[in-house]
């Protein structure tokens, strides 16, 4: 069965809810990168064995409910395992994953961009609601507003802004991801941040306009 078929629309995956990695995680995730480097399968077996969960919930937060992302997977996976000999480990495995996860992200997000009517069409009947957006992410009742709000920021502030404010990524962090200068990126998230709450209020209140007016007696 598919990843992306188990996961109702704006349910948080699994390893979203995980405890951060631990640093003797982080050294044994290193280890497995040093064998895989060197040709061991069965190292190889076990770095994907041990990551893919958060691969997947990492691209599942950059791109939300999709049915192209168990491809889009793949696809990361693909390139993170071609890209692997380059890793050296002067950061963490996970800055390493988390850039293929964005170019994977940014080049899926440049060719799907849509109308905010478009995007309201397809949100189920939920309730307004308002709130940080790490707050509204955690409630399955939101995701979906969440989501699409989301898809009106450009594809670059959209990355940047979900590393901050969803994954709690430092700047710094974030600027090794999206291989970008400091400033770039901070300015990116200064913009990013300004524009969420607009799009929020923009979906929402298209929401809100296509809901049916009941009349009373």
């Amino acid at each position: 069965m598919q990843l992306a078929a188990t996961w109702v629309m704006g349910t948080p995956p699994p390893a979203l809810e995980r405890e951060p990695v631990q640093a003797d995680e982080r050294d044994a995730l290193t280890a497995l990168v040093a064998r895989v480097r060197e040709g061991d399968p069965t190292a190889f077996e076990r770095l994907y064995h041990a990551t893919r969960d958060d691969v997947y919930a990492v691209l599942f937060k950059l791109l939300g409910p999709s049915p192209e992302l168990d491809d889009l997977f793949q696809e990361a996976w693909i390139q993170l395992i071609g890209a692997i000999r380059r890793f050296r480990g002067e950061s963490r495995f996970s800055t390493f994953a988390w850039r293929v996860c964005a170019n994977v992200a940014l080049k899926h997000l440049r060719t799907r961009r849509r109308r905010p009517e478009d995007l309201v069409n397809e949100l189920p009947e939920l309730p307004a609601v308002s709130g940080t957006p790490h707050d509204l992410a955690q409630a399955k009742e939101s995701a979906a507003l969440v989501h699409a709000a989301l898809e009106l920021l450009s594809p670059k502030k959209r990355v940047v802004f979900v590393y901050a404010e969803l994954m709690e990524m430092r700047l710094e962090e974030i600027a090794q991801a999206v291989d970008a200068p400091l400033n770039t990126v901070r300015s990116r998230l200064l913009n990013a941040r300004a524009e969420f709450p607009r799009a929020l209020a923009e979906v929402q209140r298209l929401h809100r306009s296509r809901r049916p007016v009941h009349g009373g007696a």
